[in-house]
């Protein structure tokens, strides 16, 4: 084979890639905008497109984990939307909020954090987005595009973009369970051996906060009060001894972020129907089913007394 030839049969398979890719482009884009996504993606794809609840509460695991919707609506009579994705971050919650506020006007937002949601360095699975990249939503492309100059490149590839959405799809197939079937939330069961009360994580030093986290939570502030919606800010028990200085502190800069924005902060780390009580827990950070159906009672409670 002589230089020239093989050097054109790299060119036309690099030209049928492109051509390829470009065509793979197009055709998520119509399939994201008009078909509903199943698998892991089944609730985001909701939020991004249906999702009109009263009351909706947006977090990580420890917030899918732990708020029943079901048991808040029948008390009520108000519609309640559990948004909770595994591994989310505040990153995520702000994109999530920008997407439902555009269509929808909750009454009240209600944001699980994690107690290191201000300090911690990490966008959780936010990658898992690349997909929803360049289809219409600002907010998510920025945060995105903040990383480096090798991600910024690939993400304009819709192969590299499919690579973090095909296989999910796939599993679906083969392990698969409804996050929409109770207003979002996924109890998890009784472990068989419950867990230790272990002492909380040991910190490197004083903490400080991360201002792209800061910016996250300004954004959600401001397009809660632009919508005219109520906004609470919520931590979830924990089985853990607190004597560690550093959770202390992340404690305390989302306290004083809340009392600076004249936000309700609960925060229920310590809560005394809790902390002494291995059989509703799962594991340190999470509750399992009777947990959650306790620990709902208590949020409803919370929202009696507000008059909701």
């Amino acid at each position: 084979m002589t230089k020239i030839k093989f050097l054109k049969i790299v060119l036309c398979t690099v030209l049928w890639i492109a051509v390829f890719d470009i065509g793979m482009k197009y055709g998520m884009h119509h399939y994201l905008s008009r078909c509903r996504i199943q698998g892991d993606y089944k609730k985001i794809d909701y939020m991004f497109k249906h999702v009109n609840a009263q009351i909706l509460m947006l977090g990580a695991s420890t917030c899918m984990n732990s708020i029943n919707p079901e048991t808040i609506e029948k008390e009520l009579s108000k519609s309640v939307f559990n948004g909770g994705i595994n591994d989310q971050r505040l990153e995520f919650f702000d994109v999530m909020t920008d997407a439902i506020f555009r269509y929808s006007s909750p009454e009240l937002l209600i944001l699980v954090l994690r107690q290191d949601d201000l300090t911690i360095h990490g966008d959780g699975r936010l990658s898992m987005m690349n997909i929803y990249y360049h289809c219409g939503n600002a907010k998510l492309d920025g945060y995105l595009d903040d990383g480096s100059f090798r991600k910024q490149i690939l993400l304009n590839s819709a192969l590299y973009r499919l690579n973090t959405f095909w296989w999910r799809i796939l599993l679906y197939h083969f392990k698969s369970f409804d996050e929409l079937a109770h207003g979002g939330f996924v109890g998890k069961p009784v472990p068989g051996i419950l867990p230790n009360c272990t002492d909380a994580i040991a910190g490197k030093g004083p903490v400080s906060v991360n201002e792209r986290k800061i910016q996250c939570l300004n954004h959600i502030v401001a397009t809660c009060r632009k919508k005219g919606t109520r906004l609470w800010i919520l931590i979830t028990p924990e089985y853990y001894h607190f004597t560690d200085e550093t959770r202390s502190g992340e404690l305390r800069l989302i306290q004083d972020f809340c009392a600076k924005n004249d936000i309700p902060f609960i925060d229920d780390t310590r809560h005394p129907d809790f902390i002494n009580h291995p059989e509703y827990f799962y594991d340190n950070n999470h509750l399992n089913v009777n947990g959650a159906e306790l620990y709902t009672r208590h949020v409803l409670d919370l929202l009696k007394k507000e008059g909701l």
